[in-house]
């Protein structure tokens, strides 16, 4: 009987060992998780890249119609290029969510051409979360534009 036992333990034993039909399920198992992860991190960092060069570009954009507004005469106040901004950010091509977008205008008179000012655009993009429960180390996309402006003389 026991001899028995034994002999059918080895041919079970024998039989799983020349088995392939779960070794795909095993594989995935194994696998699956890896593949995932990786996806998501390349959807991540497409997402992230895609947010900064929106930035970058409501940043040169922004600079450019201050410019414009200031060669017709139309001196813009801080709140003004900042609301200007704030609606750019809304359409494309940059898609941005205004809610988490933080836009600070600050204006020094520059020292490299005389009579001019410069107006700094800083801008603080915070990121969705992609993955809940996960921090991410570049969370917040940040950008500074300056421009040099000077008033036409009268």
């Amino acid at each position: 009987m026991m001899h028995r036992i034994r002999r059918k333990s080895v041919t079970i034993a024998r039989r799983l060992a020349r088995s392939r039909s779960g070794a795909a399920v095993i594989e995935f198992a194994l696998l699956g998780p890896l593949f995932l992860m990786v996806l998501f991190g390349v959807l991540q960092v497409g997402i992230y890249l895609q947010n900064y060069n929106a930035v970058q570009s409501l940043a040169s954009d922004g600079a450019r119609f201050v410019m414009v507004e200031y060669q017709k005469e139309n001196q813009l106040d801080d709140d003004q290029i900042r609301s200007v901004m704030l609606g750019l950010s809304t359409n494309a091509p940059y898609l941005l969510n205004p809610d988490r977008l933080n836009i600070t205008v600050t204006r020094a008179a520059s020292i490299r051409v005389t009579g001019a000012t410069r107006i700094n655009v800083a801008m603080a993009y915070r990121l969705s979360d992609f993955i809940p429960g996960v921090d991410l180390p570049l969370s917040v996309i940040r950008y500074n534009r300056s421009v040099w402006v000077v008033p036409n003389p009268t």
